[in-house]
């Protein structure tokens, strides 16, 4: 399960020497930016593979809740302006929307700052949709990574955990079924897994950080193959 990118530099593009760029987020998965968010290799990576995916009910787009299985992971990340929306396990649709603004003003305060880069409009803000950030141009290359460096910053101090866990509620809403048949495999062959874990705790369950987990992927690929219950 990967989380979202939400912050990013455009390819920049020269054109009669001014060079131009945008501060942006895309809608797919992908591996967290640069930073605190990276992980490093270990049995847990296999957070990143592909998974099937089945459809989740709509969710309420003013409030959303963080599971419990994640919520540990989420304080060890957050920054304290991060778990302060957090921390109460639910994130409002205020909450997230106050978090893009903070990311979006403190973007520009570095902009202002270093100078010779001009950011455009705010463009609207829909946490359910593609996360963008205002654009940026300049005729310094050196001011525009700047300001992009100050970006990605800004948006791992006030943003990106808070939007991990507004996504989060739909993500398990979808695959907790499958991983709580995949805690049924495992837990045929002796090991420690539960229904209500996560991918990351169910392959912590059979490896620690670097061990070759074959028997996760085994019963993986099991519980995969098995039609997804359908509700009354």
């Amino acid at each position: 399960m990967a989380r979202r990118r939400v912050a990013g530099i455009l390819g920049m593009v020269a054109i009669a020497g001014v060079v131009i760029g945008g501060f942006v987020g895309a809608n797919t998965a992908g591996t967290a930016a640069a930073g605190k968010h990276q992980p490093p290799p270990s049995a847990v990576a296999v957070m990143d593979t592909a998974e099937p995916t089945p459809t989740a009910a709509p969710l309420d787009r003013s409030v959303r809740r963080v599971p419990a299985a994640a919520f540990e992971r989420l304080r060890a990340s957050a920054s304290p302006d991060e778990w302060a929306l957090i921390e109460d396990g639910v994130v409002t649709r205020a909450e997230i929307e106050a978090a893009f603004v903070a990311a979006e003003v403190c973007t520009r305060s570095a902009a202002a700052q270093i100078g010779g880069v001009i950011l455009g409009p705010t463009p609207m803000f829909d946490p359910d949709g593609a996360v963008r950030f205002a654009p940026g141009r300049s005729e310094s290359k050196t001011a525009l990574d700047a300001v992009g460096d100050a970006h990605q910053m800004c948006v791992e101090r006030y943003f990106d955990d808070v939007l991990a866990a507004w996504d989060m509620e739909r993500t398990y809403t979808a695959y907790q079924p499958l991983w709580d048949r995949i805690a049924d495999c495992l837990a045929t062959r002796g090991y420690a897994a539960k229904h209500g874990m996560d991918r990351r705790q169910l392959a912590e369950t059979v490896g620690r950080p670097g061990d070759a987990i074959p028997e996760f992927h085994d019963c993986e690929a099991s519980a995969s193959s098995q039609p997804m219950a359908e509700e009354d």
